[in-house]
């Protein structure tokens, strides 16, 4: 469902106006002011599409090297609405492409202006596209694999994919160029690395809010998906099996495999977070 919009405040960096003096200084103003209107175009695409779902959208802020939208639902919303969100920034650059080729048509733009603006359009597009996170392709590779395998998988596999996608990154930019070293596209991929590494560190804390955020808001609409444990497993074995996209329900069998009981998901989100680090048994919590 639609819901109401809010204004969003625009932040910039203040490295950004280096950039502009910068670019002031070297005679490429307007160029360097139409990227970033485009950055900007791409990130108001995505407040727009989070602000439509409900998402509580912070601000956005203009860095020296892109965009981002500040909030905090990414791994508690739904994995369609991640998706959605993701490729609406995307989707600006296909609109901006076909309004540039309207004006062209017009004899407003020339073909120059036109070609360098298509040519900005889908270079921001492409690179956001690239599967590596917090990019958009990062973000989509990740609710897209939600769908299948467990959460603490999904994390911890687009992580290690945006570390390596990172790397790989600054290996093109060191060795592809036969003109030398390619900055720009170096900066990103240590930034990209960096904030993959932080990502890393911080999966732990992502996790758990995943986990309260399904305690406090369970949904009974999800596909089901049965999960046969023995007694004696631990609660923090079941917890990695939990999948973003589906309601738990827990059988209980003994050593023969014969059905002892059947749980649901809430009881296993409560007895986890009622034991520390979730080291107890199913037979334990229950004996206690």
């Amino acid at each position: 469902m639609i819901k109401r919009m809010v204004p969003v405040p625009v932040r910039i960096h203040p490295l950004f106006w280096l950039i502009v003096c910068s670019a002031v200084w070297t005679g490429y103003f307007i160029e360097i002011i139409t990227l970033f209107v485009l950055v900007l175009i791409h990130e108001l695409g995505h407040a727009a599409a989070a602000g439509a779902f409900g998402w509580r959208v912070d601000s956005i802020e203009l860095l020296p090297f892109g965009g981002v939208v500040k909030t905090d639902e990414w791994g508690t919303v739904p994995s369609r609405e991640e998706m959605t969100v993701a490729l609406a920034g995307p989707f600006q650059h296909i609109l901006m492409i076909l309004i540039s080729l309207f004006f062209f048509r017009q004899g407003w733009w020339t073909k120059e202006w036109t070609e360098y603006f298509i040519q900005g359009n889908l270079m921001i597009a492409g690179f956001n596209l690239l599967p590596v996170y917090p990019l958009d392709g990062g973000r989509v590779f990740l609710s897209a694999l939600s769908y299948f395998f467990p959460y603490r998988f999904c994390l911890h596999f687009t992580l290690w994919t945006g570390m390596a996608g990172s790397l790989a990154l600054c290996v093109l930019a060191l060795f592809w160029s036969p003109g030398g070293i390619l900055v720009h596209l170096l900066i990103l991929g240590i930034f990209l690395f960096y904030s993959n590494l932080r990502m890393f560190r911080q999966k732990n804390i992502h996790f758990v809010r995943f986990l309260l955020f399904r305690r406090h808001h369970p949904d009974l609409s999800r596909p089901v998906k049965k999960l046969r444990m023995k007694p004696d497993t631990r609660l923090n074995e079941v917890i990695l099996k939990l999948c973003k996209e589906k309601y738990h329900v827990l059988e209980i069998v003994d050593q023969n495999g014969e059905l002892v009981s059947i749980l649901p998901e809430e009881w296993l989100l409560d007895a986890y977070m009622s034991c520390p680090y979730g080291k107890t048994t199913i037979k334990e919590w229950f004996a206690s």
